[in-house]
């Protein structure tokens, strides 16, 4: 049990730091409409987690990209 526990808080602590470094990347970026910041948030996590592949490959369906 206490493996579980030290993999969910593993777990948890990269999901904070991409979030982090997600927020302090997009910090900078102005959009003429405030409700594109999400999406591009998103994307740009989802390139960060899979570095080396392409757009189509990291969002998985043409819907995504």
């Amino acid at each position: 049990m206490g493996l579980v526990l030290k993999e969910r808080a593993e777990a948890r602590a990269q999901r904070l730091t991409t979030a982090s470094w997600v927020e302090r990347e997009a910090a900078g970026c102005e959009f003429k409409d405030e409700r594109l910041g999400r999406p591009f948030c998103k994307l740009l996590a989802q390139t960060g987690s899979d570095m080396g592949q392409s757009i189509p490959l990291v969002c998985q369906d043409w819907a995504n990209t």
